[in-house]
């Protein structure tokens, strides 16, 4: 259980919308101070905002768990003393009561610390679910091996509750952890193995009790060496092999843009655009196989008993592809089911 909002020793205001957090090193990770001052001010129905100097890089598991709802920031503060958003470069300004957007008259106003050009890096995200029968004899991490052994050259080399990750990788002592903790939750932090012949990785693993059974999804970002990413076709091999193994329920890949060691700096370096998704066979079996491989491009994979669909969409760098990406939803998500996830 985290701390009461009021006593979490990393977050530095409460007001009735949001709890502020400011850190000031070069590396903003998701540390037990920030990961105990996200979980409180979500006990407390507050939005978190992270208020960081320009110099400031967070890591992907900042990235991809902090910023989810309509009041979460990062706000960082240019050279001028103004606040811009870190990942969009819109200005803010305090209201009061939390950070929003300064008014532009209709304009896009983006602050120009964010427009420095800098040296992009490619990045490769994956986000992958499956499902596990409720049953003593689960064993987690094993999707994370195969994602992480695939898309970095090596299996994970840690786990941990926050960042830096401090435990050895063991799939058995992760899954005691979070049966100790079931029904709850839980989240961890994944960490890559280090050395130059692996591409820097890090990840989430996140667990969910729902009617069905036990959820796991794996969160991962690989740094690329250039700006080149793995082919769409090469990556539904490793959803593939993912689901041939475990009840695959989904799968989203995105190509994006980061530092060399996977972090992220308040800079545009160009936006993520998306490689390919994978329906899995509860999709198919809400609808039918034969009608979800009538959508363009679609790929059976997995076993035939139980099969899924891998959808290549496109090269990680083409903006255009989140048309077709819609265009994919909108097909495979009916209207009356959109927004309940």
């Amino acid at each position: 259980m985290p701390n009461a909002l009021i006593f979490s020793p990393g977050v530095d205001l409460i007001t009735e919308k949001v709890a502020v957090v400011m850190q000031d090193r070069p590396v903003v990770g998701m540390s037990a101070w920030l990961s105990d001052a996200a979980a409180a001010a979500k006990e407390a129905r507050r939005a978190l905002q992270l208020v960081t100097p320009r110099t400031s890089r967070i890591t992907w598991p900042v990235r991809s768990a902090l910023f989810k709802t309509a009041f979460a920031r990062w706000v960082v503060t240019g050279d001028d003393g103004e606040y811009f958003d870190g990942l969009n470069g819109v200005r803010l300004e305090w209201n009061g009561d939390l950070f929003v957007a300064r008014p532009a008259d209709g304009k896009l106003d983006l602050h120009p610390d964010f427009l420095v050009r800098e040296q992009p890096f490619g990045q490769l995200q994956l986000t992958v679910r499956v499902r596990h029968k409720p049953v003593a004899s689960v064993v987690l991490g094993k999707v994370a091996e195969r994602l992480f052994t695939a898309a970095s050259g090596a299996g994970p080399a840690g786990w941990s509750t926050s960042e830096p990750v401090t435990q050895p990788w063991s799939p058995d002592a992760l899954t005691e952890y979070c049966r100790r903790r079931a029904p709850q939750p839980t989240w961890l932090v994944l960490a890559g193995q280090p050395g130059p012949e692996f591409r820097p990785a890090v990840g989430t693993l996140e667990t969910r009790r729902t009617k069905s059974g036990l959820d796991e999804t794996v969160t991962l970002a690989v740094a690329q060496p250039g700006l080149e990413l793995p082919e769409a076709h090469r990556i539904g091999e490793w959803i593939d092999e993912i689901a041939d193994h475990f009840e695959l329920v989904s799968a989203t890949v995105l190509g994006s843009y980061g530092a060399a060691d996977g972090t992220y700096a308040p800079r545009y370096l160009g936006i993520a655009c998306p490689i390919g998704v994978a329906a899995g066979n509860e999709a198919v079996r809400a609808s039918s196989l034969k009608e979800l491989l009538n959508l363009e491009r679609a790929l059976a994979i997995g076993p035939a008993h139980s099969p899924a669909v891998w959808y290549p969409i496109g090269d990680g760098r083409t903006p255009d592809d989140w048309k077709r990406y819609a265009d994919l939803m909108n097909k495979l998500v009916p209207e009356p089911e959109r927004g309940r996830a």
